[in-house]
């Protein structure tokens, strides 16, 4: 990477490919090895002439390995690629490229021949220490764990499946192919078949299994960048970032997945870095102190993170460091250049944001929103008594209903969930405080779905599944 050319990083996708092998370098020695396997092939390729010099190597290594795939993406698109007429087929340095080849194969071996290194060991201490914290808070034995490679989810899924947790792993990625997430999809259609929750689409159909068997069956999700939007995981209070992005609003996002509306307990983050290295080091410094992402406040760091006009401009820069920089005093001067830069750009940005407010949003706006804010309130407390009076009529002659407590005690169930008593979710309800609905589950005649919890259902603990006695369940 320290080379000005290379066969094994083509000049057009430079940027992107070192990009890619830093980010790898920091995953696991598996899938550095992977990738340079890749590359080695590819010089062994252009050497027989079975290519035409430049492949879409970065693509290649994107497809294989899910490295934030949209994010590159932006940055393949932002930079075009430069025609480089140095080595054209005719004008390849032979001797150059088996000296490539060898080395590649050097690298190779090496990398695979490290074994379990202290990282992956490391990642025991992490979960028994989460774990122990989920327990002293009351919360559920779940751990999402985020990295950046598809080979390091596979081999870290394989390793704590020797190291005592067989049975409690499920993988989440972007393809979603292998045969332990194709088991668990096909039990998923099977059992949902008759309930009207499937869609048809595998893509989302899957997703949608694979974090069911995680909240239901399972103590740890290891997954790539594919779930770090568009899933809610707010049964789960522990993220591990065993490999930490560089970019701010992708550690947001992570979080995000857990520390959302309807999380009952504090989002505990446990974060991945080599001690040894002084650029890792203050690219941590930078994500907790600049952009508050640790701080535990809700929405602390939107303010920051919304004053930053890219993410991936960010990236570049550190990347930058790592691939420059080769003396802690060198990398600490370009830090505290970055960091200096950001702290005008945020603060300026800031207080353009602010006069802008102040400019524009006079009394009579103030007063506008407030008024629409008591208008959507009192919307919402009629739909609640819509949707009261709605209920009686489909449950008349199966349940008896106390309008002052908004209870009713279900004598005979119309599916397969217990009889007993049952509160509309409302302020009136003080134990309905502890319990937030994230979804409905069952359908009950014409589509209508119902969101009630029984009043004696255990704080923090919430069933979705029909047949389990009265005190978990709601439909």
């Amino acid at each position: 990477m320290q080379r000005p050319e290379s066969y094994a990083i083509p000049h057009p996708q430079r940027h992107l490919i070192e990009l890619i092998l830093r980010k790898l370098l920091a995953s696991s020695s598996l899938a550095i090895a992977g990738t340079l396997e890749t590359m080695k092939t590819r010089l062994e390729m252009l050497r027989d002439r079975s290519i035409e010099d430049e492949s879409e190597l970065a693509e290649q290594l994107i497809d294989e390995e899910e490295i934030e795939a949209d994010l590159l993406d932006e940055i393949l698109e932002s930079e075009p690629a430069e025609e480089d007429s140095s080595k054209t087929e005719s004008a390849i340095n032979h001797k150059q490229l088996e000296e490539e080849i060898s080395l590649l194969a050097h690298l190779i071996e090496w990398a695979r021949n490290i074994g379990t290194d202290t990282k992956t060991r490391s990642l025991l201490i992490a979960l028994e220490v989460g774990f122990q914290q989920m327990a002293a808070m009351g919360a559920q034995r779940k751990a999402l764990i985020f990295t950046e490679s598809r080979r390091t989810q596979m081999y870290l899924a394989r390793f704590l499946e020797a190291n005592g947790y067989a049975g409690q792993i499920v993988q989440f990625s972007g393809v979603n192919n292998s045969p332990q997430t194709t088991a668990i999809y096909e039990a998923w259609l099977a059992d949902n078949q008759d309930t009207g929750r499937t869609t048809g689409s595998r893509v989302i159909d899957i997703r949608m299994a694979l974090i069911e068997h995680f909240r239901d069956s399972a103590s740890i999700m290891i997954a790539t960048e594919a779930a770090a939007e568009g899933v809610n995981i707010q049964f789960c209070s522990l993220v591990i970032n065993y490999d930490l992005p560089w970019n701010p609003q992708r550690v947001e996002q992570r979080i995000g997945r857990c520390h959302r509306y309807g999380q009952h307990y504090d989002v505990v983050v446990i974060n991945f870095l080599n001690e040894r290295n002084h650029a890792d080091r203050r690219v941590l410094e930078l994500l907790t102190e600049k952009f508050n992402l640790f701080s535990g406040v809700f929405g602390a760091s939107d303010e920051v993170l919304g004053s930053i006009e890219s993410g991936v401009d960010f990236e570049k820069r550190i990347l930058m460091i790592y691939q420059e920089c080769r003396t802690p005093d060198q990398i600490e001067a370009a830090f505290k250049q970055l960091q200096q830069e950001m702290d005008e750009r945020i603060q300026k940005r800031m207080q353009d944001t602010r006069r802008m407010l102040l400019e524009n949003f006079d009394e009579d706006v103030h007063e506008r929103l407030r008024m629409q804010l008591r208008d959507a309130k009192a919307r919402l407390d009629r739909f609640g008594k819509r949707f009261w009076t709605l209920t009686q009529f489909m449950l008349h002659d199966r349940a008896q209903f106390d309008d002052q407590t908004l209870t009713f005690d279900l004598i005979q169930p119309p599916i397969a969930i217990a009889a007993g008593r049952y509160h509309l979710i409302s302020k009136a309800s003080p134990q309905a405080e502890k319990l937030q609905i994230s979804e409905p589950v069952t359908q009950y005649n014409t589509n209508i779905r119902f969101f009630f919890v029984p009043p004696v259902a255990s704080a923090g603990r919430v069933c979705d599944r029909p047949g389990e006695n009265a005190g978990n369940t709601f439909f």
